[in-house]
């Protein structure tokens, strides 16, 4: 993964977006169970949430990201908390560790944007141990989303995100290594209008901003308008809360 993707990465105000995840984080951090002293890093640990709820719960943790501005915002977490996490500069597919070094791995939202799934999905075997818990979250590919993105996207290739989202290609992935329980859950993203949705997605959310920020002014303004077209699809109340459908992926190591 490339400096330009930390740049994109740490780019935004992620924590804003981090933030909404805590109800994730916690069924995530749950289906785990990590208990005291086990090994459990989190890949793409973005501003350390995951990684932190392990920490607390007496596990020995590591987190890793590409973002350097992120593992700084996580730091300064632990350091308020006073949790020992050991906190890398690093990717999904060249994980620094041996292997079976780790008795969990968790990935929020994060290795599924690796550019190579399959060699991703190979480090996360490689680093488990033997009989170890391995938790994922991956997005359902959206229709709508994507019919927008495509349109001010030029030759955007491949969405690594997709070979992630549906239950048979995520088992693809996995299987040869893994058993594993797939459940399909369902996050709401809010806000108080659609212009408000807007700003909290082109100002936190990574590829969000860097598409808008990409675009010349016209163009930008065309994009804003469509999406905030898309989110007047569901209006409740007044408000917006527009369901984002996601796998949980427990696995457990052969």
């Amino acid at each position: 993964m490339s400096s330009e993707a930390a740049a994109m990465w740490g780019g935004a105000d992620y924590e804003r977006i981090a933030e909404r995840f805590a109800p994730i984080h916690d069924e995530l951090v749950s289906a785990l169970a990590p208990r005291h002293g086990e090994r459990f890093l989190d890949v793409a640990t973005g501003t350390g949430e995951v990684a932190l709820r392990a920490a607390r719960a007496g596990a020995a943790v590591s987190a890793l990201d590409l973002a350097p501005a992120l593992l700084e915002q996580a730091r300064a977490k632990a350091a308020t908390e006073g949790l020992a996490i050991d906190w890398i500069e690093g990717n999904a597919q060249e994980l620094p560790y041996e292997n079976g070094s780790f008795d969990a791995v968790a990935s929020n939202f994060g290795v599924i944007f690796a550019p190579d799934p399959d060699v991703a999905a190979a480090e996360l075997a490689r680093v488990c141990a033997r009989g170890s818990r391995l938790g994922i979250t991956a997005w359902l590919p959206s229709e709508g989303l994507h019919s927008i993105y495509s349109r001010f996207i030029d030759d955007a290739g491949e969405d690594p995100t997709e070979r992630w989202g549906t239950r048979g290609s995520v088992s693809e992935l996995l299987e040869a290594w893994f058993e594993l329980e797939i459940e399909e859950r369902v996050w709401h993203l809010e806000g108080e209008s659609p212009d408000a949705v807007w700003e909290l997605m082109s100002s936190g959310a990574p590829p969000v901003k860097a598409l808008a920020d990409a675009l010349e002014p016209g163009r930008r303004n065309e994009f804003r308008a469509e999406m905030i077209e898309y989110w007047e699809g569901f209006r409740a109340n007044g408000a917006v809360s527009e369901p984002r459908r996601y796998l949980l992926v427990l696995g457990r190591r052969r």
